[in-house]
């Protein structure tokens, strides 16, 4: 069924995936985060709840700042990418 590239059999990346995988992430506006469990901090050190920011989210990277997971606009869900 489906020839897509995708090695997972997961439709999305959830918020519990990037506090377990991401290193840091990247909002629509342009906004960078560090990952800290639950926690997205940005470079002034103020921090967000993952929860808060996911919506948010455009790009996702790991330690290696290879990209993860990402989303095309706002509306779509946030996929993985390996």
């Amino acid at each position: 069924m489906g020839g897509g590239k995708l090695k997972s059999n997961k439709k999305h990346f959830a918020y519990y995936d990037i506090s377990s995988h991401a290193d840091n992430v990247k909002t629509f506006e342009g906004k960078r985060y560090n990952v800290h469990g639950i926690w997205a901090v940005d470079r002034h050190g103020n921090a967000e709840k993952l929860s808060s920011i996911y919506y948010r989210i455009r790009t996702v990277k790991d330690r290696q700042f290879r990209t993860i997971a990402k989303r095309k606009n706002p509306m779509s869900e946030l996929k993985p990418v390996k």
